[in-house]
């Protein structure tokens, strides 16, 4: 009879371990799935960052294209002027 009462202590005295690292495990789970969270909205943010910056740099390349056409057409129509009064002279 001590014998069983002993073992069911121990069973007893084994179930509140695995309950105590149960738990503990359950807050580290717990905090990983929050430091997840966290981790997956800086992502977020900065994917968000860098395709915004990616497409400040594509307006920026598009106005430089532009104000160099721009130079290129207006010394054209310089050239163009140029000859249309030589051919009135």
């Amino acid at each position: 009879m001590n014998r069983l009462v002993g073992r069911a202590q121990l069973l007893v005295d084994s179930h509140a371990q695995l309950k105590l690292e149960c738990e503990r495990m359950q807050k580290e789970l717990d905090e990983q799935k929050k430091l997840y969270s966290e981790c997956k909205a800086e992502c977020d943010r900065l994917k968000v960052q860098c395709d915004n910056l990616r497409f400040a740099k594509v307006l920026s390349v598009t106005e430089s294209e532009r104000d160099r056409t721009k130079k290129r057409l207006s010394n054209l129509v310089r050239e163009i002027d140029k000859c249309i009064s030589l051919l009135n002279e």
